[in-house]
C-alpha cells in the first residue's frame, strides 16, 4: 500500500510475541460471535450449533494456528488503543479480534500488532471458514478494486483517527535547574499540558466534522437514490401477466424486508401528509427537485386512503399463503410465495421507498428554512 509517515501492514500470520499485552480475548469465544454475526440474516444459532462452531475450530487450532495479524508502525505519539479496539470490531466484524501488543519504540517508530482470524460464510460445506481476501468481499460487497489495499487503507485511516503525535516523554534526564526556577517548572507543565490538550480536542472535533460531512453525503444520495427509484418503478407500465398464480422461491431475508415495509406504509403515509402540510406553509425558494415532486404528487394521486388502510390486511393475507422453509446447516432460508403476492410486496415497498425519500428531503426544506432566521439572528447580533 501507499507508503506515508505511519504504515499498515497484514500478515498470514499470528504476531510475534511483544513487551506489553494490551488485551487477549479467548479464541473460541470471539470466533464464535463473529459466526453469530455472519449466521445473523439467517436466524440465531443454537446450542447444537454453536457446539459444532467449537469442534470445528479447536481441532483446525491444534493442527495449525491460522491466525492473521495487523502490524501498525507510527510515528512519535500516543495511540488510543482501547478506542481503535473498538473500531476494528465494528468496521470488521467477521474478523474476530484475539490480542493487540505493543513495545517500547524503536528507531523512532512505535510499534502494535493486532492478532485477528478473518471469517467467511460459505454456501456449501461446513458454514464458516477462514480466508481473507473472501471475508473482505463478504463484508465490503460494494467496495471496487483491491479489497485488501483499500481494507489496509481503513485499517490505518482508523489508527490515524485515534492517534496524536508528538505526545511522548523524553527518556532524557532533565538538567539540573536553578532553585529559583523550580516554581515555575510545574506552571510551565500545567501550561503545556492544558495546550495540548486543546490542540487534541481541535484535532477531534475536526475529524468529526469531516466524518459527518462524508455521512450526509452519503445519506442525501441514499435519500434521493430512494426517490428516483420508486419513481422508476410507477413509471414503468403494468401488464396483465398470464402466470400471476406461479409460485416463486426468494430468500427469507429479501421476504422480510419488503413485508417489513409494508407493515410500516400507513405510519409513514401519514406522516407524509404532515410534512406536505408543513412544507407548504412555508415559502421555499428555487426549483430544487421541483419536477421530482411533481412527479411524486402525480403517483399518490393514483393511492386513496381506503388503500393505504387496506394495506396490514394484505400483508397478513400474504403471510398466511406464503410457506417459510426454516434454514438447516447448509442451505439459506427461503419462502415460496404467489407471484401477484410476491409482485403486491414490490409494489407496497417502491411506494414505502417513496414517500420515505421524499419525506425526507421535506424534513431537511422544512430544518433549513427554521435555521435561517436564527442564523440571520446571530450574523445581525
Amino acid at each position: 500500500m501507499k507508503q506515508s509517515q505511519n504504515q499498515l501492514a497484514l500478515y498470514p500470520t499470528p504476531a510475534p510475541i511483544m513487551q506489553e499485552e494490551l488485551i487477549e480475548q479467548q479464541l473460541l469465544e470471539e470466533i464464535e460471535r463473529a459466526c453469530e454475526y455472519l449466521y445473523a440474516p439467517h436466524g440465531t444459532l443454537d446450542n447444537e450449533q454453536r457446539e459444532k462452531i467449537y469442534q470445528h475450530f479447536e481441532q483446525l487450532f491444534r493442527l495449525m494456528n491460522s491466525s492473521y495479524h495487523v502490524e501498525l508502525l507510527l510515528m512519535p505519539g500516543t495511540l488510543n488503543w482501547k478506542a481503535f479496539w473498538q473500531a476494528l470490531h465494528q468496521f470488521f466484524p467477521q474478523f474476530a479480534w484475539l490480542k493487540a501488543q505493543t513495545e517500547e519504540p524503536k528507531y523512532g517508530r512505535q510499534v502494535y500488532r493486532f492478532d485477528f482470524i478473518p471469517l467467511v460464510f460459505r454456501e456449501e460445506g461446513f458454514p464458516f471458514a477462514i480466508h481473507l481476501e473472501d471475508s473482505l468481499n463478504q463484508q465490503f460487497p460494494t467496495a471496487s478494486g483491491n479489497t485488501l489495499e483499500r481494507a489496509e487503507q481503513l485499517l490505518l485511516e482508523l489508527a490515524e483517527q485515534h492517534f496524536s503525535e508528538g505526545i511522548v516523554q523524553d527518556s532524557q534526564p532533565e538538567e539540573p535547574v536553578p532553585n529559583k526556577e523550580i516554581t515555575k517548572q510545574p506552571q510551565e507543565s500545567a501550561v503545556r499540558i492544558q495546550k495540548e490538550d486543546v490542540r487534541q480536542e481541535s484535532q477531534s472535533k475536526a475529524r468529526l466534522r469531516a466524518v459527518n460531512q462524508k455521512l450526509e453525503l452519503v445519506i442525501e444520495k441514499l435519500e434521493l437514490s430512494m426517490l428516483y427509484s420508486g419513481i422508476q418503478y410507477f413509471d414503468q407500465k403494468s401488464t396483465e401477466e398470464s402466470d400471476w398464480d406461479r409460485r416463486i422461491k426468494i430468500s427469507l431475508r429479501e421476504y422480510t424486508y419488503l413485508l417489513q415495509k409494508a407493515r410500516f406504509l400507513e405510519q409513514m403515509w401519514h406522516l407524509n401528509g404532515e410534512l406536505v402540510n408543513k412544507s407548504e406553509k412555508m415559502t421555499v425558494t428555487g426549483n430544487k427537485l421541483v419536477y421530482e415532486r411533481d412527479q411524486v404528487k402525480q403517483i399518490k394521486a393514483n393511492l386513496s386512503a381506503r388503500d393505504i388502510h387496506f394495506v396490514l390486511y394484505e400483508c397478513q393475507v400474504i403471510e398466511s399463503r406464503a410457506k417459510v422453509h426454516a434454514r438447516p446447516w447448509f442451505r439459506k432460508p427461503y419462502v415460496k410465495l404467489m407471484k401477484m403476492d410476491y409482485d403486491n410486496l414490490l409494489s407496497k415497498a417502491a411506494y414505502f421507498d417513496l414517500l420515505q425519500g421524499e419525506n425526507s428531503l421535506m424534513e431537511r426544506m422544512v430544518r433549513e428554512q427554521q435555521d435561517t432566521p436564527a442564523k440571520e439572528a446571530q450574523e445581525v447580533g
